[in-house]
């Protein structure tokens, strides 16, 4: 039986390690920032920052204390610095005690690793000893000093850019007057060190944020989102540490767990190895057993259970010897009293048993998957016992392990006691993210198990709730999550065909909650361009504040978390009212850019879906899981059927790909021997069990799954054909013009936008670009395992061709010769600048490169002309979340140099990542996107390009069917003006329509006059 992914959000030992055992900034300067009192200026610091200074709380030290204030520099919401007053005046021998040991020099090396003290003086010249540390959480510098106050020894810990402000503090030198004062000798110790990493608590306080935020969302399961914060706080700590300091392991293996959690597994790998030469030189001693575990998450990603469980066990007696506990930890027996007031408190010793407790559970996994699923289950339970007996009990790694354990158990064959640990864990989940993914996730897989028993009502139950989740918060699952749903509202219909119509259409909505992984990917960035938009900043300001609420509500369900059970009920208001505002923020963002609502995982009702449906118009949409799938029809007078369908996601990857080798051979030979069986073994899985919702549909409105993207649906045979008789064959596009969509919601979305563009002017062209060189490519791209893809897009051939393919569309719709862009003119500032949003049509004759065709391309991009003298590629790669800043109003627009072959494991297919290009043209304010699947010959393109066109433009056809009539003209020319060979799928199928703009059929022409506008 396969299951989901149980351990892919196990990076959450992160967010244990920050929210539960290592704590926030603030706890390295006691009181933080809840320190009260009014701040007094305490001048500026090394990196000209202002600071104040406030009282604090004081740490553990056995000395009598006079005061402890804590300093804040630069805006950052927490402490800079903090300064210990004593009672005891200072001594040579009084510093070097204190400096060498005792309680605070032992209380300071919890949180930071600290060098042998230097003598020193301050700036007045008292006595001083300055002991150079790092932080054990983030690797970033840190000081800590001992020195003779106004008042006594004073004792100081913070950034080193804070030392001028600890310094006034340490005399006194504090409030309005508050001078600059000599430089101390203390200060050019450190000067050398500020200078090379000039950074101050702005740049600490943004890596710590960045990196909270990753793991509230790799907690939420948003591993997408995640690996943008990853990203962030990375480019900070390498930056102002440098790429090879040993501490930069910490963000770069977060960042590629996150990558693998998404099924990318080949970009996390260099990011594994990386890590692994640094990690063992990292201030943070449980970096090296961290790495373990996630490289071991990573491996059970990919599938590799044995190498998963071998190194989760390394992790573990990694952890246990980073913890300073006795052999009763190291064995798995510990209890509260094994644990001193002090150990709880030390960061290091928790992380290394949150970390124990987590790889143990993970190791359960994969020996699960690894067909030992009975021990599996005894280190899920032992796990959860661990984190028990030392009284750390979180919701969040209290439902992961209950999952795991529910996962084993129903490996076993316990189908019952599963559904009960699936419950359970459900339960815990709702109290720690109530309404998130964890929870909508856990409640599927327990209607599974309850399905299987025969409880259908109790499982339905489940899939109701959880499903309901999933809308409200417009996410997704994979895909072999959700067809249980499907398969017992299947058997539902089943047993009542009086209520099968609307079992068909709740079946219609589930099947929309499963997303794929790179659909995910794309969404999410789509989310995050849109929240730093410059383009319109009503849309970016609504978007910002949307992400603002949601980020809130994660950081009050956290601190719920930690609450006292019995007193969360103040808590409990604050999140209803947080959920209140992201609910509003959500219908800002949404009011802001109409568009917004399709770059989320929205369901369209299918109601919704119906009215949006013409007359003689079919919606046809499938699921393809990895035993089996659902294709369902829909139509405007409310027709619903569904059928479950025998086709595995492998079988169908299979005949995709067969299909596509027939059409453009690996040796790039030209048109092979088009496979005509795999064809209609495609028809008769998909479509064949819908014929009955069919029959007298003039137009189908496809919304493929998985591999199918990769194909045109025109292409499909309904009866079989030999390769000899092509012309004649039963293609589907002789049955129905096909209209292809990213998803229901983009349908309903663009058949609801007011009416066909307002745009004056017909057509504008951009083609034929200037490839970058390869020492452009070369600096864009860094070195390893992006070297092919230099060598790839070195070799991406000119396209001079598409001059002919511009000029014949041009004329067809009587567009002045000055509205086609060619050359090194044609760059990513003149189609920013260009107008777009004047023209009903936008042709761009260029290449699309999609993710898969390069390793290291996060999105897809359509290629433009570097700058003049460009020192690198960069500004040559128009990126999908780029477009979205475009501002379009046209009726169509043309992409005809892109390939959808490549289907990567793990990346999703290249029929995928152009679904999330043509998410972001519709975004942008095109209504309909006509795009090739495949590298078409010059004269077809222009032919095909030309006449769909002269329909369209001229006569007023729908888009879909214009396109339908060019593709038929081809056809039935072969044996006439056109050779035999031309019955090729190859000539005619390339191109295909994603959204089909407004149906204008009927409608009187338009087409500019000549010389109109030069464009």
């Amino acid at each position: 039986m396969r299951r989901p992914p149980l351990h892919g959000a196990a990076g959450l030992l992160a967010l244990l390690a920050a929210s539960c055992t290592t704590p926030p900034p603030d706890a390295y300067f006691a009181g933080g920032a809840a320190a009260i009192g009014e701040p007094i200026s305490a001048g500026r610091d090394a990196v000209n920052a202002e600071c104040l200074v406030q009282p604090g709380h004081t740490p553990p030290t056995e000395r009598p204390v006079l005061q402890t204030r804590v300093i804040f520099c630069g805006g950052w919401t927490q402490p800079a610095a903090r300064v210990v007053e004593l009672r005891e005046g200072a001594t040579p021998a009084a510093l070097d005690a204190i400096a060498t040991g005792g309680v605070w020099r032992s209380w300071l090396e919890r949180r930071v690793v600290c060098g042998q003290p230097v003598p020193t003086t301050l700036s007045d010249g008292a006595p001083a000893r300055l002991l150079p540390c790092t932080r054990r959480n983030g690797g970033w510098p840190h000081l800590a000093l001992v020195t003779q106050g106004a008042q006594g020894i004073v004792l100081a810990d913070g950034l080193p850019a804070a030392l001028p402000a600890i310094e006034r503090v340490a005399q006194g030198r504090i409030g309005p007057a508050s001078a600059t004062g000599a430089r101390s000798a203390a200060l050019t110790l450190v000067a050398a060190q500020l200078s090379a990493q000039a950074f101050g608590s702005a740049d600490v306080g943004r890596y710590e944020q960045l990196m909270a935020l990753g793991r509230e969302l790799n907690q939420a399961e948003n591993f997408a989102a995640a690996e943008d914060a990853y990203r962030g706080a990375l480019r900070i700590q390498e930056r102002v540490l440098g790429p090879d300091d040993p501490n930069v392991a910490t963000p770069l293996m977060h960042l590629a767990l996150n990558l693998s959690n998404q099924g990318r597994h080949a970009q996390a790998e260099p990011l594994f190895a990386r890590a692994a030469t640094l990690a063992p030189r990292a201030a943070d001693p449980t970096a090296q057993p961290r790495l373990l575990h996630y490289r071991g998450l990573h491996a059970l990603n990919a599938g590799q259970h044995r190498e998963a469980a071998a190194l989760l066990e390394q992790a573990e007696r990694g952890y246990a010897g980073a913890a300073p506990v006795d052999s009763a930890l190291r064995a798995g027996r510990i209890g509260a009293d094994d644990l001193t007031d002090g150990l709880m408190l030390d960061p290091t010793t928790l992380s290394a048993l949150v970390g124990i407790a987590e790889a143990r559970r993970a190791r359960g996994v994969a020996l699960t998957h690894a067909g030992r699923p009975a021990e599996g289950a005894a280190l899920a339970e032992s796990s959860r016992t661990l984190l028990q007996s030392a009284g750390l009990q979180p919701g969040v790694l209290f439902g992961r392990s209950l999952r795991s354990q529910g996962g084993s158990t129903a490996e076993l064959g316990r189908e019952a006691d599963a559904a009960q640990l699936f419950g359970a864990s459900a339960q815990r989940f709702a109290q720690a993210l109530p309404g998130e993914r964890p929870e909508a996730a856990t409640l599927f897989l327990a209607g599974a198990r309850l399905n299987a028993t025969g409880r259908r009502a109790e499982a339905l139950e489940r899939f109701r709730a959880g499903a309901r989740i999933l809308r409200e918060r417009q996410i997704g699952l994979p895909v072999d999550q959700v067809l249980p749903y499907l398969d017992a509202l299947d058997q539902e219909a089943r047993g009542d065909p009086a209520g099968a119509a609307a079992l068909y259409a709740e079946m219609f909505e589930a099947a929309q909650i499963a997303q794929r992984p790179q659909t995910t990917r794309l969404v999410a960035q789509a989310a995050a361009r849109l929240g730093a938009a410059q383009g319109n900043p009503r849309v970016a300001a609504a978007v910002r504040r949307l992400q603002d609420a949601d980020r809130e509500l994660r950081a009050l369900l956290e601190q719920r978390d930690a609450a006292d059970p019995r007193d969360t009920a103040p808590l409990d208001e604050r999140i209803r009212a947080a959920q209140v505002a992201r609910a509003e923020a959500e219908s800002e963002a949404e009011a802001a850019a109409p568009g917004y609502r399709q770059l989320l995982q929205a369901v369209a009702p299918a109601a919704a879906a119906r009215s949006a449906l013409a007359p003689r118009e079919a919606l046809v949409t499938m699921l393809i899981g990895s035993e089996h799938g659902y294709a369902f029809a829909l139509r405007g007078d409310g027709t619903a059927l569904a059928r479950r369908v025998a086709l595995p996601e492998a079988e169908a990857q299979r005949l995709v790909e067969r299909i596509r080798a027939g059409i453009t051979p690996p040796d790039g030979s030209g048109p092979g021997t088009f496979d005509a069986a795999a064809a209609h073994a495609l028809h008769r899985a998909l479509l064949a069990p819908l014929a009955p919702a069919l029959d007298g549909v003039a137009t189908l409105v496809v919304v493929p799954d998985g591999p199918l993207l990769s194909i045109p649906f025109g292409l499909l045979l309904a009866a079989p054909a030999e390769p000899t008789g092509l012309r004649d064959a039963d293609w589907l596009i002789r049955r129905h013009a096909i209209v292809h969509m990213p998803s229901t919601q983009t349908l309903v979305m663009l058949r609801t936008r007011a009416g066909a563009s307002r745009a004056p002017l017909a057509y504008v062209g951009f083609g034929d670009p200037v490839m970058p060189t390869l020492p452009q490519l070369a600096r864009s791209f860094p070195e390893g395992r992006c070297r092919d893809d230099v060598r790839m897009a070195a070799n991406l051939a000119p396209l001079p061709g598409t001059r002919a393919e511009l000029q014949a569309a041009r004329a067809m719709v009587g567009a002045p010769p000055g509205a086609v862009t060619l050359g090194q003119a044609f760059t990513a500032a003149s189609l920013r600048n260009a107008g777009l949003d004047r023209y009903r049509i936008v042709h761009l004759a260029t290449h699309a490169l999609l993710p898969g065709e390069l390793s290291c391309l996060e999105e897809p991009a359509v290629i433009a002309s570097p700058p003049r003298n460009a020192a690198d590629a960069s500004a040559a790669f128009i990126e999908a979340s780029e477009v979205l800043d475009l501002k379009l109003d046209a009726d169509l627009v043309i992409l005809s140099a892109c390939n959808t072959g490549t289907i990567v494991g793990g990346a999703g297919s290249g029929g995928e990542a152009l679904s999330g290009l043509s998410r972001a043209f519709f975004f942008a304010g095109a209504r309909g996107l006509m795009v090739t699947h495949w590298p078409v010959s010059d004269a077809i393109a222009a032919l095909t390009v030309a006449d769909t066109l002269r329909r369209h433009a001229r006569e007023g056809q729908d888009a879909a069917v214009a396109l339908r009539g060019a593709q038929l003209g081809i056809l039935d020319e072969v044996g006439r003006r056109l050779p035999a060979g031309f019955a090729h799928p190859f000539y005619w199928a390339g191109f295909a329509l994603i959204g089909d703009g407004p149906r204008t059929t009927g409608a009187a022409a338009r087409s500019d006059a000549a010389g109109a506008d030069a464009g």
